[in-house]
């Protein structure tokens, strides 16, 4: 083995552990010890029209990097959770582990989010829905409503008081960290963006 070869390949390891360091190191916010949850909240990337349920190119081309993003954020996911949408399943395709569970858009999200509570505590999970209820899934949550920017992040609002994203925004990623017992432990909420940016509101 040549000079430039052993290089490339101690060039190459040395990359993969940065990376490796980065992504499990960032968004570390817990302290040490603690047991730490991650469920990362996703809105399916963008879709052919408005009432399609299809994604364009340039949502395939946000399922992509998907897996990407998650790990950067939370490192190797546990569990990934979507609603019964075709625009769901493309979004999360290439997202391991394999098979992902499905729930029912718009009614059971509060089961999944009883399920991660009570049985993926200290895991990472992504959860994929809709414009409408990732503002409902922070709160099932427990995020405190102090950290939730609703104006910026969730600025339609509807008579019935749910926020939504504004519908031509697909770059979010909401990152929501337990610490401690899932059933009692403090929640930190972080904004996160990823792939190419969507319209200002």
């Amino acid at each position: 083995m040549t000079a430039r070869s052993i290089l490339g390949v101690v060039g190459a390891v040395l990359a993969v552990l940065l990376s490796v360091g980065g992504a499990s190191s960032a968004e570390k916010v817990c302290a040490e010890g603690a047991t730490e949850t991650t469920v990362l909240v996703v809105r399916h990337a963008e879709k052919t029209c408005r009432r399609c349920d299809e994604l364009s190119e340039a949502g395939l081309d946000r399922a992509k990097i998907l897996p990407d993003a998650a790990r950067k954020i939370m490192g190797e996911i546990d569990v990934v959770y979507h609603s019964d949408t075709k625009r769901n399943r493309q979004t999360v395709a290439h997202v391991d582990p394999k098979p992902h569970t499905e729930y029912a858009r718009g009614s059971a999200e509060g089961d999944v989010v009883e399920e991660i509570l009570n049985n993926r505590c200290g895991q990472n999970v992504l959860m994929a829905g809709h414009s409408h209820t990732a503002a409902k899934v922070l709160g099932l949550l427990g995020v405190p409503a102090a950290q939730i920017d609703t104006d910026n992040w969730f600025p339609t609002k509807h008579d019935n008081g749910m926020r939504e994203v504004y519908l031509d925004d697909f770059d979010d990623l909401f990152v929501v960290k337990i610490c401690g017992p899932c059933d009692s432990g403090r929640r930190i909420l972080m904004h996160r963006n990823y792939g190419a940016s969507t319209p200002a509101k």
